[in-house]
């Protein structure tokens, strides 16, 4: 046991000592910490003498010139199916240092715990993969099931350069139908909820152009304020009243539709706003088609742009027709719900009561991971882990003791 907390706390904080901030927050990329993964891949191979696996990248160059890894390592058991575990490179910022107890990279253990940016979202994935390849070669079981290792970069932004590139590249090449799919990319304390459905996201702006003004001038105007105020709650409204099925699994039950972002083109006083930008982010129950609700909302922006007197009381009316309501859509994943009698829940079930000792249960959310991506494909995929719910915050730990179950679970699965 001492040493397998030894090897769980040196990779562990290995990991942490490397900053893999996602480019999009101005981060330098993964490419420091794939090359972790792929020397202590092969320093695996070698101390354990593996001759049945192969180890593949696939790297691409994103918009701002990095490289972006991928990598891929199948362990050939000579079984029909596959177990795929499914780890990210990438770490958020660390954020107010202020808040910090300690530096973000710098591993510190305490309590039982180890602490740094990292170390729950997504080391636990990474470690846990490594144990228990540690536990597969030390003690000479034959799996049921093959195995694959694969750790993908971007998944703080969106996964085009992970593992949406992989889906969309080389599916076929690495995944099949009837595969077993686990992403530790969720957890909670006890281990025992295992995320079977997510909300899809739909991230949407809406540009609402009237016409710029001076104050005290309004009916020389077009005012994009009233038009957005008035436009982005009846939005609102509408769209929770339409789409107001519950489903328990989740939490809050039903889809979400909440305005956010709110940008206009003047900053004094005195002027009257001619455009105005309002985003929403949208979290849709996978029982719901996103794209009819996209229409929906073209509806809605024709019956909006038919009653503007209804918003307006001093406007230029001889330039009404002038009046635009655009959408860009920022983000959209259409997710789908994993069968609750799939093979890979339960087995999950399975070996949740008996390493932990808790009753399993399912579950929704409506944050997004990977999974969404294997979902859409017709892959059943669970999230699944266990972690003090410390992501993307400062002060970012886990229990060694948990990292070590992590695997455990995955062992089982295979033994």
């Amino acid at each position: 046991m001492k040493d397998i907390i030894e090897e769980t706390i040196k990779i562990s904080s290995d990991l942490i000592k490397i900053n893999s901030v996602n480019p999009t927050f101005g981060g330098k990329g993964e490419k420091e910490k794939a090359e972790y993964v792929l020397n202590k891949l092969g320093e695996y191979i070698k101390k354990y003498n593996i001759k049945n696996c192969t180890i593949k990248t696939y790297n691409v160059v994103d918009k701002y010139g990095i490289e972006r890894p991928n990598i891929v390592a199948k362990f050939d058991f000579e079984k029909e199916k596959t177990l795929h575990i499914i780890s990210h490179l990438d770490t958020v910022p660390e954020g107010d240092l202020s808040l910090w107890e300690t530096n973000p990279y710098e591993p510190v253990i305490k309590d039982g715990m180890i602490y740094g940016r990292g170390s729950e979202d997504n080391h636990k994935a990474i470690v846990s993969s490594f144990l228990l390849l540690k536990m597969i070669f030390e003690s000479n079981i034959s799996p049921k099931y093959n195995l694959c290792l694969i750790f993908v970069s971007d998944e703080e932004d969106g996964s085009e350069y992970g593992l949406k590139y992989l889906l969309d590249n080389y599916e076929k090449e690495i995944f099949k139908k009837d595969d077993l799919i686990i992403v530790p990319d969720f957890g909670t304390p006890e281990g025992n909820y295992i995320e079977i459905a997510e909300k899809s996201i739909l991230w949407i702006k809406f540009k609402i152009k009237g016409k710029q003004c001076h104050g005290s001038m309004p009916d020389d105007g077009i005012n994009a304020d009233i038009l957005m105020f008035n436009f982005a709650n009846g939005l609102y409204r509408r769209l929770y009243e339409k789409y107001n099925r519950k489903d328990g699994i989740f939490s809050p039950p039903q889809s979400t539709f909440e305005p956010t972002v709110i940008v206009n083109n003047v900053e004094n006083t005195n002027t009257i706003p001619g455009y105005v930008e309002v985003c929403f982010d949208c979290r849709i129950l996978p029982d719901y088609d996103v794209d009819e609700v996209l229409k929906f909302i073209e509806e809605y922006i024709k019956e909006f742009k038919k009653n503007i007197d209804k918003y307006l009381i001093l406007y230029d009316k001889k330039n009404e027709d002038e009046i635009e309501i655009t959408y860009e859509i920022l983000k959209v994943e259409k997710s789908q719900r994993t069968k609750e009698d799939s093979t890979i829940v339960l087995e999950l079930k399975d070996v949740i009561k008996k390493v932990l000792n808790k009753e399993p249960k399912l579950c929704g959310m409506g944050g997004g991971t990977v999974a969404a991506f294997l979902r859409e494909k017709g892959y059943d995929t669970v999230v699944w882990g266990i972690g003090k719910e410390t992501a993307h915050q400062p002060n970012e730990h886990i229990k060694i003791e948990d990292l070590i179950k992590m695997a455990k679970i995955f062992y089982e699965i295979l033994k």
